[in-house]
Order: C-alpha cells, then structure tokens, then sequence
C-alpha cells in the first residue's frame, strides 16, 4: 500500500500488486475500495504490473469535501499515473469508475492503452439530473443480525452481492465497536456518495479510441417512474419531467450498446451474473478479460 499526492492536501491509496509487463490499473465501483480486487486482481500480474486505486472520500484515502465530480475524479486518476512515473495503462473499472474511466479516455486517450468495463453505469448524468428533482433516498436499516458482528456483516455483504468480499474491504468500508465488535459506521466522508452521484456528468463511450472490453448484466438501470416513492402525489410538471428522464435513460441503453458494433469494441452479456461480476461469474470474466488484454 502506497499514498500518491494528486491534489493539494488530497492522497489516495494506492495497491501496489507487483507483477512483470505493462501497468493495468483497477479502479472500483461505489462505496468500496482498492481491496475490493483484493483476490482478483493478483490473477493478472503474470502478464501485467497491477494496481488499484481508493478513489478520494472512502477508506484510507483522504476525505476532502470537494472533488467529486466526474471531471476532478478522472484527474484525480491521471495524477496517480504521473506519481507512478507510467506514461500510459490499461483500465479495469467497476460500476461508477465507468464515467471517471471514460472521462480519462476520452481527454487524455495518450495515457489509455485498453479498457474494461466491468458492468459500469452509463446514464450517470441522468442519476444526477434525477436527483434535482427527487430527494437523494436515505440509506436502508439494516437488519440487527446483519451488523451484529464483522463476520455477520461480511456474511450479509456476500449474500447481497453475490460473492464473499476479500477481508481487508471489509476492514477498509467499515468501522466496528473494539469492545462488542459491533458495525459502527462506514468508513467514508459521510457525503462523498452522494456527492459522486451529484457530481456525475455525461461522457461519450463513442469517442473512447482505445480498446474496450464491455462486460454487462442485462439489467435496467432506470425504473420505471411511477414506481419512485411520492409519484402520485408530485406535480404533473414534474411527473412529466421524471417519464422523460427515464425515456431518455431507455434510449441511453439503446445507444451503448450500439457502440459496441465499433471495431475496437467487444460487448458480452453476463448471463446469470450480479453487479459484482468477478465475483459471480469469476471463470467467465477472467477468461474474457485475459483474453482481450493478450490480443484484442
């Protein structure tokens, strides 16, 4: 584990795998961290030199109150690449890394050899817009059981998402009583989710020259509007307002997965998969991924 400076008076963790070849560099989804790959990520360092990256606000990087948006988080990332000394290096981005990763491909291509998606979020903008309308949702309870202990929250965790988190992620999201070893609380800038989610803006998958790897479960993004809580009981302008953002969002797919017909585009559909997909589908996703980074 290293500190890389990428910001005035902002470091952020960064994993350092080891490994022989060319710099691959992972880059996770909300809420979690660097660890997150903690088990996943070793698999490729026969081929590649590997990292991971903390994104700011969460875990052991440092928790400015500012810096969220898409644009300062792709730079944040580019910053890493300068402390590292490495020129240029494929990415593997979970989830809300989609935006921030494409961001980087997209203004500074130079440093981007290949991408892989893993299921990452492509109406971002869309989320952010929906959340001028509609309050951000607070967090959901969770059971008593579930938080009772780090392993019955680790357990919970796993069953959630699909797969067992490797134990430093566990360590590294969450804070837990020293005496009864109770869950206390995430480990993160209590805003720093929303704040990313506010902060999303609109990149163009289209314009990424490199190649890509777009792995995918078949899963809505948007639901449907009427199902949002309070619906009925909003003003028809915003109603309105709320069935064209998930039109918009509907026609957003649409157009993702048009892009994936370019030529330095591969697109697979995840069957029976979760958003967690290494974790799910682990054969599948490490073959696909080896595969492209050898010869696509």
């Amino acid at each position: 584990m290293k500190r890389v400076k990428v910001a005035e008076g902002v470091e952020l963790e960064l994993l350092d795998f080891g490994g022989q070849g060319p710099a691959l560099v992972f880059l996770s989804g909300l809420g979690n961290t660097g660890h997150v790959f903690d088990t996943f990520a070793p698999e490729f360092t026969a081929t590649h030199h590997v990292y991971a990256v903390t994104r700011r606000g969460f875990g052991s990087s440092n928790w400015p109150e500012q810096g969220y948006d898409t644009a300062t988080l792709g730079e944040d990332v580019v910053r890493v690449l300068e402390g590292l000394g490495i020129a240029k290096a494929s990415f593997v981005g979970h989830s809300v890394a989609g935006p921030e990763l494409t961001w980087v491909a997209t203004h500074h291509p130079e440093r981007v050899e290949k991408v892989v998606y893993l299921d990452v979020r492509t109406n971002g903008d869309l989320l952010a817009e929906l959340l001028l309308i509609v309050p951000m949702p607070p967090p959901s309870e969770p059971a008593p059981e579930d938080v009772a202990s780090r392993a019955a929250l680790a357990a919970a965790l796993a069953r959630d998402v699909g797969g067992a988190f490797p134990a430093h992620e566990i360590d590294e999201t969450n804070e837990f009583d020293p005496k009864t070893g109770h869950y206390l609380r995430g480990r993160k800038w209590p805003h720093a989710e929303e704040q990313v989610l506010r902060g999303f803006s609109k990149v163009d998958f289209a314009a990424v020259t490199a190649a890509v790897l777009f792995l995918y479960v078949d899963q809505p993004r948007f639901g449907r509007a009427e199902d949002l809580p309070g619906f009925s009981q909003m003003d028809p302008p915003v109603q309105e307002k709320l069935r064209s953002l998930n039109a918009r969002a509907i026609q957003r797919d649409a157009e993702v997965l048009s892009v994936m017909s370019k030529p330095n585009w591969k697109g697979i559909k995840l069957e029976h998969a979760r958003h967690y997909v290494w974790l799910t589908n682990h054969d599948e996703v490490l073959r696909e991924m080896k595969t492209f980074l050898a010869t696509f």
